[in-house]
């Protein structure tokens, strides 16, 4: 049996009270910035188009790309194959889906200061009204997507290190028409600069034509 404390026992004893050890911890605790997705590869008959394979898409997640829920891009391998980026999980797949990988759960940690790597097939144009229906002009030339990239990053909550742009043109049959739509592949690397834009940027997708797989940014490390 002890009787008596020595004066360090009693400091120690007086800091327990006093919650100091607590306010310690919680003042260590950071809240860092992230976000939380849900990424897989869907495979349909290989003559799906993207826009039939987004309406599929759309009945499992309630709504269209972009719309904060999901965005997809096509397998550059196998055709009728997506990849696909949703920010809740599966609650079950496509009618039409021929298979699909088990989806993989990632955090990704959006602090200020934070560089990435990424990957982005994007259309980027001027937008014009005839009548009520509006018309997507694509950008023709690397330089012109380049500078709408670096004037629009900050809004989009990044600041960007690199860039490396390439154009390309997305071809397909839907429903007996024929589809060209003019984009970009842009890579290069990045800095988070505002978290909660780049956040709802990475949700909603970049440019138009995001029912047709365009939209959708890559990260890496």
């Amino acid at each position: 049996m002890t009787l008596f404390s020595s004066k360090r026992d009693s400091r120690r004893a007086q800091g327990r009270r006093s919650g100091f050890i607590h306010s310690v911890l919680s003042f260590t605790r950071l809240e860092i910035p992230a976000l939380e997705v849900f990424e897989t590869a869907v495979a349909f008959a290989p003559d799906t188009d993207p826009i039939t394979a987004h309406g599929e898409l759309a009945e499992v997640f309630g709504q269209k790309a972009g719309e904060g829920e999901f965005l997809f891009r096509a397998d550059s391998t196998i055709a009728g194959r997506y990849w696909v980026q949703s920010a809740a999980p599966w609650t079950r797949w496509p009618a039409n889906a021929v298979s699909a990988l088990e989806p993989k759960r990632s955090v990704v940690q959006l602090a200020e200061g934070l560089m990435y790597r990424f990957a982005l097939q994007v259309c980027a144009g001027r937008v014009r009204l005839v009548g009520n229906e509006k018309k997507i002009e694509p950008y023709a030339s690397r330089q012109e997507v380049e500078a709408w990239m670096r004037a629009s990053a900050l809004k989009y909550g990044f600041t960007p290190l690199m860039l490396d742009v390439t154009m390309q043109t997305l071809r397909f049959a839907y429903k007996g028409q024929k589809v060209k739509i003019d984009h970009a592949q842009i890579e290069g690397a990045l800095e988070v600069a505002d978290p909660q834009a780049f956040k709802y940027r990475l949700c909603h997708g970049f440019g138009h034509h995001r029912r047709a797989g365009l939209g959708l940014m890559h990260l890496m490390t």
